[in-house]
């Protein structure tokens, strides 16, 4: 009995791993064509209950997330704990959140690439929600930053994430996040999501999608005109910012409504500490 049960532990492991793999395999912001209904919109959905508690609770694992993703701003080649880190959206955020000891990949399924992991990880241990502010340590979802199926319409859902590291008192936002051009700290401002700067020049949108020949008068490029939505991944003594929506993921992989919160919800898995063996 107690090698069996041994047994069924390993294989358990090895299919946890060998999903693991397929996520690192589809990272990313760019990768496969895939079917658009994969990848479901951000819509608004009832205001969530502000004493709920979801994730996990920490103010130092936020910090330690920040933390990270401050140490590898510019840097060509980063690495965390002498690990090297993945520059790809995805993969980046899987390796800042690590250092808090949360697995943003353990709840993804076969055919997802590394965002709509992340997606599913938030929908099931924390909050999606859209929102003109969020708050330091939470994720940025956007859509259509690349045309992923090649069809040259918007329709391409969960294209590219961020994470969200100061709140300016203007309301920009500063976004950490991994371009093909490094890691990189730049300005979204969902209250004028339409300008590039402000009236003293300032940036505060920057662009994220690259004008390409067959983009039209209308298309947009700034991450506020392509933003989609926030996850917060850790719990907060504060209610979800003002005007916050609560989102979920259907069976069917859309985002829609959501029209109540359950009051017992699941423990988020909990990665050993840095340098810890099971």
């Amino acid at each position: 009995m107690i090698e069996s049960s041994i047994a069924l532990l390993e294989r358990r492991r090895r299919a946890r791993f060998a999903l693991a793999a397929a996520v690192f395999l589809a990272l990313g912001c760019t990768g496969r064509r895939v079917a658009t209904s994969d990848f479901p919109a951000v819509t608004f959905a009832t205001t969530p209950n502000p004493t709920e508690r979801r994730g996990p609770s920490s103010a130092d694992a936020v910090e330690a997330v920040l933390a990270a993703a401050r140490d590898t701003l510019g840097v060509s080649s980063p690495r965390l704990d002498g690990d090297a880190v993945p520059t790809d959206c995805s993969g980046y955020l899987h390796a800042l959140y690590k250092r808090a000891h949360v697995d943003l990949f353990s709840e993804a399924r076969p055919g997802d690439n590394g965002v709509r992991a992340i997606v599913r990880w938030v929908q099931r241990y924390g909050h999606l929600y859209r929102a003109q502010l969020a708050a330091p340590g939470d994720l940025v979802f956007f859509d259509n930053s690349y045309d992923r199926n090649g069809d040259r319409r918007l329709n391409d859902r969960l294209t590219h994430a961020g994470l969200v590291e100061q709140v300016l008192p203007d309301g920009t936002l500063l976004i950490v996040h991994a371009t093909n051009h490094g890691i990189v700290r730049e300005p979204m401002n969902l209250f004028r999501p339409h300008e590039a700067t402000d009236a003293s020049g300032r940036a505060i949108n920057a662009p994220l999608r690259r004008k390409g020949t067959g983009d039209g008068p209308k298309t947009p490029h700034l991450m506020s005109e392509l933003f989609a939505g926030f996850g917060r991944v850790f719990q907060r003594a504060e209610p979800l910012a003002a005007g916050a929506v609560d989102v979920r993921v259907r069976s069917s992989g859309r985002i829609s409504y959501r029209d109540s919160l359950s009051p017992v919800l699941p423990r988020p898995p909990v990665l050993p500490a840095a340098g810890s063996r099971r």
